[in-house]
């Protein structure tokens, strides 16, 4: 079965000089299987600057928005 995203949100802020809204965007839309390593990375560091991003239950959606 295929990968697919749903209810998918444009990400406008930025988190560092280096994850931009639109890297942001782009990592969420790509499905977890499809992810490299490096990208994967760029999801945990975005969450480490974040507020709540060390939170377990809080989705990835609702920290991004």
């Amino acid at each position: 079965m295929a990968a697919t995203v749903s209810g998918s949100k444009t990400v406008s802020n930025a988190v560092a000089p280096h994850l931009s809204g639109a890297t942001i965007t782009t990592l969420l839309a790509t499905p977890v299987e499809n992810l490299t390593v490096a990208q994967f990375k760029q999801i945990a560091d975005a969450l480490s600057r974040l507020k709540g991003g060390n939170a377990e239950s809080t989705t990835l959606g609702s920290l991004f928005s």
